[in-house]
Parts: C-alpha cells; structure tokens; sequence
C-alpha cells in the first residue's frame, strides 16, 4: 500500500516531500481533499511601492486580495480567495498560492480550508483559504467533497470553561496611543435669537478630559466574512484593550446583537481574554 500512497502524492505534490521525511500516508489521511488550483490573481493596492511599504510597517496598508480558480477532487462549486495580513508581521501567507495540485481539509464551519501547499523547490507550508459557494454551480446536496468532515482546527475548548464557537482572523492592527495627561476645560455656547433685538446665549461648562487612555482599531474578518472594523477602548474595563498581532483567534460573542465580540489569546502562555466593539458593513 505505501508504494500507492507514494504514487498518489507524487500525482499531487512534489516527490521531494518524500525525501525530507513527510509522513505520505498522515498527509494522505489528514487532508482528503485534493485542491487543484488553476489560476491565481492578486489584486494590489495601485500605489507606490515604497509608500505602501511604509504603509505596511505602520498597519494602514490598503488591503491586498488574492482570489483564485480551482477545484476540489475534481468538483468546481467552489470559490476561493483570501485577504493578505500585514505584510510587516503575517504568519499566514496566502496570496502567492502556488498553481498545482495540494492537499487540504475543511476547517470550522467549511468556509475555510486548511491547505497543506508546496512550491516547486518542495518547501510546504500551510495555508488557509476562505471558500464560498459558486451561486451559478453550487453542489448537490449529498456531494461528496461538502459532505466531508471538518477539522475543528483552532479550536481548543479545554483551555478554559468558555466555549469559543466563532472564528476570527485579524488581518492587522493599529494602536492609537495618547499621552499621558489632559486637555483643558472647555466651554461650549448655544447662541439663538428669537426676535431681532434679543439673544440668548446658554454656555456649559465641562471639566479637563483625561488623555491617558487609548483604542486599537483591527481590521479583521469573522466566520469568513469581512467587517468594517473592530475596535476597543482602554476605558472599557471588560474589554482588556491591546494590539493584537494576524494570525487566527478563537472567539465568542459578548451580546445578543452580536456588537461586542471576545477573542482568546495568550499571554505569558496562559489564555487571556480581549474585548472589541464590531462594525457590520451595511
């Protein structure tokens, strides 16, 4: 049986993979699927490289797409794509997907796939892809490819006593940072005239504003659609506000309106809970 397993990924990988030791048959039973993509566009930001380059270094580069024509054993219901993370600190390259055929799994709720990708020189890394439904082509309903079992993936529910069902992937994000201290008191006027020869004016008076406080703006994608945003306030006791770092993050929603959402990650390599307020696109 090994001499098939070794044919097979040799049909759909590299045979260096072999020579460096990879365990075919892991890989053969680990990821069922065969991922055959065919073409591959990147859709770059029309700017000036050294511009989006300091762009990137600061965390407000414009977003950079990858999308891409493939199938899945054979069947083409499927549509892939990705958003590129900061360039300055991604973990998770995904745009520069190699044409061949990989092997690759679904993860969470199926719109993501866990890719196991190799280029030319036989170097392999993982890569994940946000999958949608061809609306013109969409699958049967007991195709067999759909019908595959998910990898829980990133998912790690003995960590704590919460349950982590939404999957969040930050792309990049910005720290706004105040010093310490505060701005002046203020007064504001409302000025109204009801007859020509009279004026009223109604002044209040407000206190100094404390500037030691400050918010993190995160641009990121929940479940496998994008959002406008999400943000967090170092005022907001519950939200634990910091920078964190692209990658992919366990998540629960705080509310019923699905506006506050909360992100498991690490410290110190113990989980630790961050807050952030989420924008829809209208």
């Amino acid at each position: 049986m090994r001499w098939i397993a070794l044919a097979l990924l040799c049909f759909v990988a590299p045979c260096p993979l072999i020579a460096q030791g990879i365990d075919v048959e892991a890989v053969l039973r680990q990821f069922p699927i065969t991922l055959q993509i065919e073409q591959s566009n990147i859709n770059k930001p029309g700017i000036d490289q050294q511009k989006l380059l300091q762009a990137s270094v600061m965390g407000m580069a414009p977003p950079t797409f990858g999308v891409f024509r493939g199938s899945l054993n054979g069947e083409s219901h499927w549509q892939f794509s990705c958003k590129a993370e900061n360039t300055r600190l991604e973990r998770i390259p995904c745009i520069d997907m190699p044409i061949g055929a990989h092997r690759a799994r679904w993860v969470h709720n199926r719109e993501l796939l866990e890719v196991f990708a190799y280029d030319s020189s036989g170097t392999v890394t993982l890569r994940y892809l946000d999958v949608t439904i061809d609306p013109t082509n969409p699958p049967p309903a007991d195709d067999p490819v759909q019908s595959l079992p998910a990898s829980p993936g990133f998912f790690t529910m003995d960590r704590t006593k919460q349950a982590y069902p939404v999957l969040v992937h930050v792309y990049g994000a910005v720290a706004l940072s105040f010093q310490v201290g505060e701005l002046p008191a203020r007064t504001n006027c409302d000025i109204s005239s009801a007859f020509f020869n009279r004026v009223n004016v109604n002044c209040t008076q407000y206190p100094p504003i404390p500037i030691n406080q400050g918010t993190v703006e995160v641009e990121a994608s929940i479940d496998g659609h994008l959002v406008d945003g999400m943000s967090c306030d170092a005022k907001w006791r519950w939200s634990k506000c910091a920078v964190i770092g692209p990658g992919f993050y366990e998540a629960r929603w705080k509310d019923g309106r699905h506006s506050q959402i909360i992100l498991l990650g690490e410290r110190n390599s113990k989980p630790e809970e961050t807050g952030f307020e989420v924008r829809v696109a209208q």
